[in-house]
């Protein structure tokens, strides 16, 4: 393969955007879901992948709309008109007490001319139509200013209304009864009268610099186009290869970098946060606080004052917290997602400094020591070391390599170790000035802007959580029955007080007030919201932190609690545990297992060679960096890193060994897909070229020479993956090649004909208090259940190590035989096939539960859910094994129809999961956790405890204070109803 650098590609650098097709002022762009592109594969799309953005669904309706003079007068005499009305009430107040200016002594009701009825009567009549004002605002609140705005097309307006129908996620709305369903339906069906079911975003019309329209919603760009009469938004196509995006490291243009900004708009996310003044504003205006207003206005008139001055300063406490509460919340995303710093970019061929709002997708960055990455890219030169804390909670830096300069596909699964995400810090950067043609050689390390924006994966986890899904939870829709009948209550006591006050209309109104605000009392939500308030407070001094306030209800009544298993139950990091050496026996012509020792080097010295090299760790500052399972392996081997490296790497040997020096001359990095790695080591006192392979053991199994594979191999490796154990397997072989036909071999060629040398295993120690933990939970009638991506006898081994399953159960296996396709279940101690599973799960204990406890993979999840015989078992499955993120989530979602489900998770690869779980609690302070209700920066099981303990106090608080407040408002209004009755009858 010919020798390739930066400088040689920047000389052609041109862009599919200057395609002959593309004139002077037009958009290149096809109808949504389309793209344009030329040979070298990259173009841009109308409309992205995220579905949120498509103006086009049937859920979505657009509308244009231009201001007016008359209507923009209209609208502020509205809101004049209601803050003149609301002090004008006051003002009757006032004089019902006698308190106006220049109001002589003892004199009331000076301007209804001494007459205290006639007052009172002009009090109803102002306060009736400042409610029929105050509801007709806030039913139409959203709408009313483009209501007096000239509607037009979305094209030819100053603003585009965007309303976006509603899909609100009720939690656990299956065990509604036959009342919360109608009443439910009846809502619903207000709403839809209302207008209630759409959001809708009134969003201004802007110009680009080249006088193309567009506007933003939810802080993405749509942009109009003249060829398809419509607005949406832009994504690019860098390409598909790995040579194709290597191949764009000369750069943009200025003239392409400025059209694709207009295109997509900056890489800034801005979020809106209100000043104090401007939350408080958002708080009173609420339709609850409107409605404890009236009230409380009503209170002050009827010489109820003592009582109203009480209510105001509680209902004042609760929107004081509840403004706290979101205001901090809001500045604590506002610092995660706005970024802003200057860079080198490459731009007509030369390094520029520009601002990373400026940067566009195809742009060539320059990546430099302590530079916190703006944007989703690709390495495409150098290799560099990234602290990713930030967005997955893992401690110990990554090492991210260039992209290889050859025609694979790239995906962005599966090249991971070749991308660098925004909001990620560079800690070392190390530039590739020479190769043998796998790599771009450049004396900087590139990078290609591949995300901005929203578009990045940082951009998305902020746009979810500024735009989430509505979510009602089913303690919602039961409150909305409770206001129904309270509702019927007060209609009845109404009928009761027109016949009591026959002939004084003045009084019955009156009474009707006095009962309607005693039985929907004013404070009772904040009467509500007084025991979550408190559990929030005692859950942040203990260091756990909430989001979304509503969820501590939820928590209180969780009944089932998913655990993610490394990290979370277990230790971050594993402790190397021991070898096993495959020996072959000539005599035999077979392979054996030799004893399993901790001792690594008294192994082969192949073996030891193929630890100490088949990684993929580098030296920052004296400490070792790279993937925790590859450092771990290395301080096994004792082995250190020479800092001056005649290839990739320069391993030597401890002082005291006789092994030579190794000189890594190629390394294929770990990809998830092949389930392996590779590297070609040259002996320094040989000068031998070795290959060592490392993987998974069925991996390696599957590429070694079956004659090197011992008789007993899988049952080998499935009793130390049983007994806890991480197990890596090895193989090895001479390559017979020179080091200038290396540079041109192919992975699949370097690896083949490998020989099984022997097995690594790692342990995962469970955390010290994870024990307790789980018991406590037990203990509090919560289902315990594992989830985790690690092998399923690994996870049955710490699920009985932390107690989840009893040390007297049985374990049933469920996997696919991968020759037949076939479930199959295994008795995982006796290691023979179980033809039925249900008499086993029918035998039950002296405590009535099941004495078998059933474990799945990922594949036999995912089989029996395709089925429909998951649903059935999943209350007998106690370990979730192979499972990837979004197979986390479809379990969370199965167990939510059963109960009330929590996740627990570090934060990484089970973020989407602890989102979709009605309680997600991330034992992690990463920016990806603020996506769960709740996170600890104290990283153990007992945070769970904690939760829950905390959430039922404050549930019972809350509903203490629901019943009190409920039965204080019916017990006062039969109090009037029967002293009316008596004052009747005398």
């Amino acid at each position: 393969m010919p020798k390739t650098d930066a400088a040689s590609v920047r000389s052609g650098g041109s862009s599919a955007y200057n395609a002959p097709a593309a004139k002077s002022g037009q958009i290149v762009a096809a109808v949504p879901g389309s793209s344009t592109s030329d040979e070298k594969g990259e173009g841009f799309n109308r409309g992205t992948s995220d579905d949120s953005n498509d103006l086009n669904s049937d859920d979505i309706r657009i509308s244009g709309y231009r201001n007016n003079i008359f209507g923009t007068l209209m609208t502020w005499y509205l809101l004049v008109l209601s803050a003149l009305w609301l002090c004008f009430l006051f003002v009757l107040s006032a004089d019902y007490y006698g308190s106006l200016p220049n109001t002589p002594k003892d004199k009331t009701s000076i301007l209804s001319y001494y007459d205290s009825t006639l007052g009172t009567q002009a009090f109803i009549g102002m306060w009736c139509f400042f409610v029929f004002l105050v509801v007709t605002v806030t039913v139409v609140r959203f709408r009313l200013r483009n209501f007096f705005r000239i509607k037009t097309l979305p094209q030819d307006g100053q603003f585009v209304c965007v309303e976006q129908k509603i899909h609100k996620a009720v939690m656990l709305s299956g065990n509604n009864n036959f009342l919360v369903k109608h009443v439910q339906m009846a809502a619903d069906r207000i709403k839809h009268m209302l207008g209630w079911d759409w959001n809708v975003t009134t969003c201004p019309v802007h110009l680009t610099g080249s006088n193309r329209k567009y506007f933003t919603y939810q802080c993405t760009r749509f942009v109009f186009s003249s060829d398809d009469e419509q607005f949406a938004p832009f994504s690019f196509d860098l390409g598909s290869q790995n040579n194709s995006l290597v191949a764009k490291a000369g750069g943009l243009t200025t003239e392409e970098a400025t059209l694709r900004a207009e295109l997509i708009g900056p890489n800034f996310i801005e979020v809106q946060i209100p000043s104090w003044f401007g939350a408080f504003v958002r708080e009173v205006s609420s339709f609850v606080f409107l409605y404890q207003s009236l009230a409380l206005i009503v209170f002050m008139f009827d010489a109820y004052y003592k009582v109203g001055l009480v209510d105001l300063a509680v209902v004042l406490l609760a929107v004081a917290f509840s403004m706290v509460v979101k205001k901090l919340s809001e500045e604590r995303l506002k610092r995660m997602a706005e970024q802003s710093d200057q860079l080198m970019a490459l731009r007509d061929g030369s390094w520029v400094e520009v601002s990373s709002r400026d940067l566009v997708p195809g742009d060539v960055i320059r990546v430099t020591t302590g530079m916190q990455m703006s944007c989703d890219g690709i390495l495409i030169s150098g290799n560099a070391v990234m602290n990713e804390s930030s967005l997955t909670g893992e401690a110990l830096p990554i090492r991210k390599f260039p992209l290889r300069n050859d025609d694979s596909g790239f995906s962005k699964e599966a090249n991971k170790n070749n991308q660098l995400f925004a909001g990620t810090i560079v800690s070392q950067v190390q530039p590739v000035t020479s190769s043998n043609g796998d790599y771009l050689t450049d004396d900087h390390v590139l990078c290609l802007v591949n995300h901005t924006g929203t578009a990045s994966d940082k951009g998305k986890l902020v746009r979810k959580i500024l735009f989430p899904q509505p979510i009602s939870f089913v303690f919602d829709e039961q409150l909305k029955v409770v206001f129904t009948i309270l509702g019927i209550y007060v209609l009845f006591c109404l009928a009761m007080a027109i016949y009591f006050y026959q002939g004084s209309p003045t009084a019955t109104w009156l009474y009707f007030q006095f009962v309607c605000f005693q039985a929907l009392s004013p404070i009772l939500p904040a009467g509500i919201l007084a025991g979550q308030s408190m559990a929030v407070f005692r859950l942040k001094r203990r260091q756990i932190y909430c989001v979304d306030p509503r969820r501590v209800m939820i928590a209180a009544k969780c009944r089932i609690m998913n655990f993610d298993k490394t990290g979370t139950l277990t230790n971050e990091g594993l402790e190397f545990y021991g070898v096993q050496r495959s020996r072959f026996v000539e005599e035999k012509d077979a392979a054996e297992f030799e004893q399993f020792t901790g001792d690594l080097g008294s192994c082969d010295e192949l073996l030891q060679i193929g630890v100490a090299s088949c990684h993929a760790v580098t030296d920052l500052g004296d400490q070792l960096i790279g993937n925790p399972v590859d450092i771990e392996q290395f301080k096994a081997s004792k082995w250190t890193l020479d800092k001056e490296p005649k290839f990739l790497d320069k391993i030597v040997p401890p002082q005291d060994s006789a092994l030579s020096v190794l000189h890594v001359a190629r390394r294929f990095e770990f990809v998830h897909a092949r389930a392996s790695m590779s590297v070609v080591v040259q002996d320094e006192s040989t000068g031998k070229l070795h290959v060592f392979v490392k993987g998974s053991f069925e991996r390696i199994k599957a590429l070694s020479n079956a004659r090197t594979i011992p008789a007993g191999y899988d049952a080998a490796c499935n009793q130390l993956a049983r007994e806890g154990g991480y197990v890596l397997a090895f193989a090895h072989k001479i390559l017979d090649a020179t080091l200038d036909q290396l540079r041109t071999m192919e992975q699949d060629d370097i690896e083949v004909g490998c020989d099984f040398i022997g097995l690594l295993v790692f342990k995962n120690m469970l955390k010290p208090d994870t024990a307790q933990a789980i018991s406590e939970l037990k203990g509090g009638s919560i289902r315990t259940v594992m989830v985790t991506g690690d092998t399923a006898l690994t996870g049955i081994f710490i699920a009985r190590q932390c107690g989840m399953v009893p040390p007297e159960n049985t374990v049933v296996l469920g996997d696919i035989d991968k020759k037949t396709g076939r479930l199959i279940w295994t008795n995982v101690d006796s290691d023979e096939p179980v033809a039925d599973i249900e008499p086993l799960l029918d035998t039950r204990g002296p405590d009535g539960f099941p004495l078998t406890e059933l474990a799945v993979t990922g594949a036999a999840f995912n089989y029996l859910d395709e089925a429909g015989q998951m649903a059935p078992l999943l209350l007998n499955t106690r370990v979730f094994a192979r499972m990837k993120p979004q197979d986390k989530v479809r379990c969370a979602q199965m167990t939510m129809e059963r109960g009330i489900t929590g996740m627990c998770g570090d934060g990484g690869n089970d973020t989407a999961a602890l989102r979709a779980a009605h309680v997600g609690i991330a034992l992690s302070d990463a920016e990806a956790a603020i996506v769960s209700p709740f996170s600890s920066s104290n990283r153990s099981v007992m945070s769970c405890v904690e939760l829950l303990i905390q959430s039922r106090a404050g549930l019972a608080t809350s509903f203490a204070n629901y019943r009190a407040l409920i039965l204080y408002g019916t017990t006062m209004t039969m109090h009037k109803i029967i002293t009316f009755w008596f004052s009747n009858s005398l």
